[in-house]
């Protein structure tokens, strides 16, 4: 899947967040570097959330997806469902102190996942449909707003 150049920021930061979901998954090979035990996944991915998640959330949410709302009603709807996606997965992750030690497995395995299909959703369908909808002025105009709010 070819990227405009206005996404592109935003699909390589994905990459790391299907190695963060891929790690909280059942199953997961051990990553040379990361977090082996729940216990240190959990740690892991609370620090993920506030060092990587919520910065890039908030991107998407100021541009992509105000844009997007204002594209066609399709694109608002999955806009909207994505956003509310981002909503899920912080609360998810921010309740993981108070996990039973024995629930952390499965609760980590149900981040994991949900954090993969986000990104794939927004990757497979979210992002080539904008592409398709709009216009090159307005996909400029994007690039222009991800590079200004990129550190």
């Amino acid at each position: 899947m070819k990227r405009h150049p206005s996404l592109v920021p935003i699909s390589r930061q994905h990459h790391g967040g299907l190695l963060t979901a891929r790690l909280l998954q059942h199953g997961a090979p051990p990553y040379k570097g990361m977090p082996t035990t729940p216990a240190a996944k959990r740690v892991y991915i609370i620090n993920y959330l506030k060092e990587h998640l919520l910065a890039h959330f908030e991107l998407e949410e100021q541009t992509v997806f105000i844009l997007a709302a204002h594209t066609s009603e399709e694109l608002k709807q999955q806009a909207a469902a994505l956003q509310a996606a981002h909503h899920l997965l912080q609360q998810l992750i921010l309740a993981l102190p108070q996990a039973e030690e024995n629930d952390l497995p499965d609760r980590l395995h149900e981040i994991g996942q949900l954090l993969e299909q986000h990104i794939r959703q927004e990757e497979r369908v979210f992002f080539e449909k904008l592409q398709q909808e709009l216009p090159e002025e307005k996909l400029q105009l994007l690039h222009r707003q991800v590079t200004q709010q990129l550190p």
